[in-house]
């Protein structure tokens, strides 16, 4: 039987796709989540976006968005990169090996070595994988083992992943609690907290504290300057790891590779994801310093203890060494440090105009509007005691949803503290794409007709969220 022609295989999926595009909510519907496309359309979310580069997205009907989410901040390079998209081509032109399970992959050692280079305290041993939950995962797993001991320490409002053991970290119990018995052994402390992580850590079985350096799906909340520097200093007190997990805000979104560095910390263990795969490929990694890894895996009895299918893979790897070059060539480490302190200096402007914000948070172009629960202006005049305490969260996803309708710009809200608007634009952002976010938000906030609009947008929302 011949072989089917590659060329044809790769006509017939491109006109597939194209000739199946508009049925795609009604797909997604019927099976993947027919509750969540349900909620998008009743709320007015729904979009189908068809293409992207840069900063911007494009729609079926050729309308073009500007993007301030970056998918939660994997899309830190923005859309389409075009060097990921050659260093992609260019590996898939080679025919390179890849997940055969006996091999020492070149790749994945140059890789690991490129990245360890950016982190302090080497050399650093990396286990690759394809996700920041699985990072997680193998960062409790090695902190364990490494130890011996049993207890962890992770903060309310973190998120650190929907897998198993990352979820038993997870601060926010209503998405986290159906699905248990989770790991036991877990304590959570406020975030930033020190005295309560000492008296969290006393008792001998501390085998880590596992934080963010900045709470990112908690509301984009920086901790005490001093913090994550003198958390190691308890932890290592106990026999303990310090675990910090860059998922979001590492390899330049917070104007440093890591946000870590702005308190001067130098942590044990490092999970990495999202911008990490160019946003093109999905890579998320661990790196551990290398006398703690091999406690725990230094031997040939322990050396596949933990493991993944698909770690290391050419095309992961391909795009993680390539992503790492575009962050050095292109100085979007400190392009985000400057942007940053732009869009944030129009933020704070705005917030000193609009009663309905509290504060402004973040670092870098990891920033976060905070919405009051009762506000002046507009506000005031919807039936905000209808909603209670909900209010800042709805209108958090209903400024949102005003900038994506009317001003063609995508943001979210914070998943565990929806009263929190994220502001993550890709690290390639300019001036004039600030500018526009700016006079948007600005001109969403200051409208009065929206009274009566955010009352019944808040209403549809919760009969949806509540069925």
């Amino acid at each position: 039987m011949p072989a089917p022609d590659p060329g044809s295989i790769t006509e017939e999926l491109a006109l597939e796709r194209r000739r199946r595009a508009a049925d795609g909510p009604g797909l997604w519907r019927q099976y993947v989540n027919p509750s969540w496309a349900g909620l998008l359309r009743a709320t007015g979310w729904e979009r189908r976006f068809v293409r992207a580069q840069g900063l911007e997205l494009e729609d079926d009907r050729g309308e073009r968005y500007l993007d301030f989410l970056s998918g939660f901040g994997v899309l830190g390079l923005g859309h389409n990169h075009p060097a990921i998209k050659a260093a992609l081509r260019a590996a898939l032109d080679d025919d390179l090996p890849g997940f055969t399970q006996v091999e020492c992959s070149a790749l994945a050692g140059l890789a690991a070595e490129r990245l360890s280079a950016l982190l302090p305290g080497g050399p650093h041993r990396v286990f690759f994988c394809s996700s920041g939950s699985e990072a997680v995962e193998a960062a409790i797993k090695l902190a364990r083992a490494a130890t011996g001991k049993r207890r962890l320490v992770a903060c309310e409002g973190a998120y650190h992943g929907s897998t198993l053991g990352a979820l038993s970290l997870k601060g926010i119990g209503a998405a986290r609690d159906r699905f248990g018995p989770l790991l036991p052994e877990v304590l959570r402390i406020p975030f930033g907290d020190l005295e309560a992580l000492q008296r969290a850590a006393r008792g001998g079985d501390l085998a880590a504290f596992v934080v963010e350096p900045i709470l990112g799906e908690g509301g984009t909340v920086v901790p005490p300057a001093d913090f994550l520097p003198r958390a190691a200093d308890a932890v290592h007190a106990q026999g303990g790891l310090l675990v910090v997990d860059e998922v979001q805000t590492g390899l330049g979104r917070t104007g440093r590779m890591f946000a870590f560095e702005h308190a001067g910390a130098s942590p044990d263990v490092v999970t990495v994801a999202k911008v990490l795969g160019g946003g093109l490929v999905p890579v998320g990694a661990m790196a551990a310093r290398a006398e703690a890894f091999d406690r725990a895996y230094g031997s040939a009895r322990t050396c596949m203890d933990h493991a993944t299918t698909f770690g290391g893979g050419p095309l992961a790897m391909v795009a993680v060494l390539a992503t790492l070059r575009v962050l050095e060539e292109e100085r979007l480490v400190e392009r985000a440090d400057e942007q940053g302190r732009t869009l944030r200096r129009k933020l704070e402007d705005i917030a000193a105009r609009r009663s309905s914000i509290r504060e402004v948070r973040g670092m870098g172009l990891m920033l976060g509007l905070k919405f009051k629960d009762a506000a002046g202006g507009w506000l005031d005049r919807t039936p905000l005691a209808a909603f209670g305490q909900a209010s800042a969260a709805l209108l958090a996803q209903y400024v949102a949803l005003r900038l994506l309708s009317e001003h063609r710009i995508v943001t979210q809200a914070a998943v565990n503290d929806p009263s929190v608007l994220k502001v993550m634009p890709p690290l390639t952002v300019d001036g004039p794409a600030i500018d526009r976010f700016a006079a948007a938000l600005d001109a969403v906030l200051a409208d009065a007709g929206h009274a009566s609009a955010f009352a019944r947008f808040a209403t549809e929302f919760v009969r949806h969220a509540r069925g």
